[in-house]
């Protein structure tokens, strides 16, 4: 027996924490009957799990990409403002998430899994998964500046901070590099912000244990089996 959040979220239906709210919801049935709370348990194998009255299907094996996310792109399955969106310009399987998001105007890696368990993981702040960007910026900031975003930026929502910050040499222009664990909404758009930063482009250029490397934008790429080791290794999936 599994609880029904893990179920959902190793079937690709959502994250952990997204099923709770499909759970609260009422939108969940197991054997026919609404299920609303949130330690409920069910057999995958023999116990039949509905989310909006389908079934739910695990996949026989899960899909793993890496996809240069254009700018201008949402990331989000459905979009209220007709806006185009990251699985409109994709002909993935329908079980397949985004491993977290960029907003719209950023560019860059974006990881696409159909397996809950990794997509859980890999966006838990507990692991810490780091995600490296390169901005382009209207101008540096200085010493002191830095080692404010290193130590701590109170935003809206908490106290965030980046774990490294440093100019890019040999660049064109003017562009940081900036590696954060977790990720708030527009994170280091706020971050730099507070001293009058404005970014004029952002690029998520690692995720993890994975590169964007020669990929270009609205190019995809499935990972290779000896990638997909290290990532599931790096959250404690494997030994």
């Amino acid at each position: 027996m599994e609880r029904l959040q893990k179920i959902l979220s190793r079937a690709g239906v959502s994250s952990r924490r997204a099923a709770e709210a499909l759970i609260l919801a009422g939108r969940v049935k197991v054997n026919g009957k609404v299920v609303r709370e949130l330690g409920a348990k069910a057999d995958p194998e023999t116990d039949a799990v509905l989310v909006d009255g389908k079934p739910i299907r695990r996949p026989r094996f899960h899909r793993y990409f890496a996809y240069y996310k254009p700018r201008g792109v949402v990331v989000t399955k459905r979009d209220d403002f007709g806006r185009k969106t990251v699985f409109d310009l994709l002909d993935l399987p329908k079980a397949v998430n985004a491993v977290g998001r960029l907003d719209k105007e950023s560019e860059g890696l974006l990881l696409l899994t159909d397996d809950g368990e990794l997509l859980q993981r890999y966006t838990h702040p507990s692991f810490q998964v780091r995600k490296v960007y390169h901005v382009q910026v209207t101008r540096l900031p200085t010493a002191e500046e830095r080692r404010r975003l290193r130590e701590g930026i109170r935003l809206e929502e908490k106290e965030v901070h980046a774990f490294s910050v440093k100019p890019l040499p040999a660049s064109e222009g003017l562009w940081l590099e900036i590696v954060l664990g977790e990720g708030i909404k527009r994170e280091i758009r706020r971050m730099l912000e507070t001293f009058g930063i404005g970014v004029q482009r952002l690029i998520r250029v690692k995720h993890g244990e994975v590169e964007l490397g020669s990929l270009e934008p609205g190019q995809v790429l499935e990972l290779s089996a000896s990638l997909l080791k290290k990532v599931r290794r790096s959250v404690g999936l494997i030994s």
